[in-house]
């Protein structure tokens, strides 16, 4: 009938239109993919749309034949070489220094472990150099044929093939901020497959919050800084559900102390890397506390909130509280209570804003806030020798410092005028003789005082841990979590079931207090 042919015409146009963003924001891989230009490399749909227009949709087999290439291009078989093998984790961009990082923690905890097999596979742009570096790490191991794949984010096709073959992406290809890894996200948003990143990158943690919305409606888990400064969000969780457990009370302030020992690291060129890229975006990102979310504004004493009336227009502003600001992490001074000497520590407005969100996180999708007005600071503890310097200078600004109480100059100076190249860092024998610690205190609303600390290997090698159990958690552990979905932090993705996974594979944890000065010292590798 005519009104069939109307509706034939009708559903090609509007199939064709709904590839365009329906609101201001365009998901990056979505943009790429679901664009005229791909069609236009697709001939045959191509055709087939133009035969529909020229008909006016009168003729049935013509609309079939649409019908059949639209659904090929939806779900990318007309373009992609998958072979149809899943495996249960893909690490992409591991030819260099990270990729090294991660392959050393596989071989020498994760895969000898056997809580459970696993099925991996390596990927990034170059697969000749993936190769080296896997030959180098599996030679005469089972593992020593483990697939490689290629995949770059210019290549979108590529990113199809990679996303699918995993039930999650562990994304290692850095600095973020300067890579459109967000095609990589939204790819797996669509694919339905997990992500992991180690990003410490405020820029790139917030241009990905605009995925939030599409990964949570796709039960996707976005977890994105999954590196070994991730135990300053993991510890406030603990500080927040052992106080609600053991007073009934919700957690109104938190501090974390960093420090570490043994034999320190210097950076390695990856790190350089992203320091110098950080350091091109200049302060504009960093001013707002609140960048990626949990605004807490200041009230009267009436309750009501003070705001800030922006001249001649009337916009209000609701003023952010005096004691969330960042200026207060940027002195030496002596926390009093716990006679503790404190500086500025390198990662302090990165963690204090990753923990901002999960307190977010918490109330909005679990109606279950570490507290309504949670302040949470982070600091380096100085060790003895800075501290009674320390008391000379007391409130003023300081550079800020690593965990082994050295500025970022000093590590650089370590490596005596000859930094690491990108892709080059410490091994992983002079990472062992290291060890990194988190050292938390929470107080309830009433002002109940808990205490807990972690202590881990060297920074570097919490990176591969924290992320290559994230992942594993997400693959083996998804009905026991609380969130389905979301770009989200370590501690809401990772609850529970990555708090247990980490002890068990080597990293201590105490609640009530803190490490003794005996008991800090690293776990080791081997686990």
């Amino acid at each position: 009938s005519n009104t069939s042919h109307c509706t034939h015409s009708h559903t090609c146009n509007k199939r064709i239109a709904t590839m365009a963003p329906n609101d201001d924001y365009a998901p990056p891989f979505q943009s790429k993919y679901f664009s005229a230009e791909m069609m236009s490399k697709y001939e045959p749909l191509a055709e087939a749309i133009t035969k529909v227009e020229e008909t006016g949709g009168m003729d049935d087999s013509v609309f079939e034949s649409f019908e059949k290439h639209w659904a090929k291009f939806m779900d990318f078989s007309w373009c992609s070489q998958w072979d149809g093998k899943k495996y249960d984790v893909v690490f992409y961009g591991v030819s260099g220094y990270t990729g090294y990082l991660m392959m050393e923690y596989l071989r020498k905890n994760a895969l000898p472990n056997k809580k459970q097999d696993f099925s991996l596979a390596f990927a990034g742009r170059s697969p000749t150099k993936v190769a080296e570096m896997r030959d180098r790490e599996f030679a005469g191991t089972e593992y020593a044929n483990t697939p490689i794949l290629t995949a770059s984010f210019d290549d979108v096709v590529s990113i199809i093939d990679m996303v699918k073959s995993a039930h999650v992406i562990v994304n290692c290809a850095g600095p973020y901020m300067l890579t459109e890894g967000e095609v990589l996200i939204d790819a797996c948003v669509w694919c339905k497959t997990d992500y992991v990143d180690i990003s410490v990158e405020l820029p790139w943690s917030m241009r990905i919050q605009e995925l939030h919305k599409y990964a949570l409606e796709a039960g996707v888990m976005v977890v994105p800084s999954c590196a070994g400064n991730a135990y300053s969000d993991l510890g406030v969780m603990m500080l927040a559900r052992k106080i609600q457990e053991d007073y009934g009370e919700s957690l109104r302030s938190a501090v974390c102390y960093c420090s570490g020992g043994g034999t320190a690291s210097g950076p390695s060129g990856g790190t350089l890397r992203t320091r110098a890229a950080l350091a091109s975006e200049g302060d504009a990102m960093r001013s707002d506390v609140f960048a990626l979310g949990g605004f807490i504004p200041q009230v009267d004493r009436n309750g009501f909130k003070i705001v800030d009336v922006q001249q001649g227009t009337g916009f209000v502003t609701p003023k952010t509280r005096e004691e969330d600001r960042d200026i207060h992490m940027t002195k030496v001074t002596e926390d009093r209570k716990l006679g503790v000497w404190r500086a500025p520590y390198v990662n302090a407005f990165f963690d204090t804003r990753v923990v901002r969100r999960s307190n977010m996180l918490m109330a909005d999708h679990a109606n279950r806030p570490y507290g309504m007005a949670l302040n949470f600071m982070e600091y380096a503890m100085l060790p003895p020798e800075a501290a009674a310097a320390a008391r000379q200078g007391e409130d003023e600004t300081g550079k800020a410092i690593g965990h082994y109480g050295l500025t970022l100059e000093q590590e650089e100076e370590q490596l005596g005028g000859k930094p690491y190249k990108e892709g080059q860092g410490p091994s992983s024998d002079d990472l062992s003789r290291a060890w990194s610690g988190f050292f938390f205190s929470g107080e309830s609303e009433s002002g109940n005082q808990l205490m807990c600390s972690f202590i881990g290997c060297d920074r570097y090698w919490e990176t591969a841990r924290v992320a290559i159990e994230m992942a594993l958690t997400l693959r083996f552990e998804r009905s026991s979590l609380a969130f389905s979905g979301g770009v989200l932090t370590p501690s809401v993705a990772g609850g529970t079931p990555l708090i247990q996974r980490l002890v068990s594979s080597g990293v201590k944890f105490k609640m009530g207090s803190w490490h003794e000065p005996s008991e800090r010292s690293s776990p080791g590798l081997l686990h």
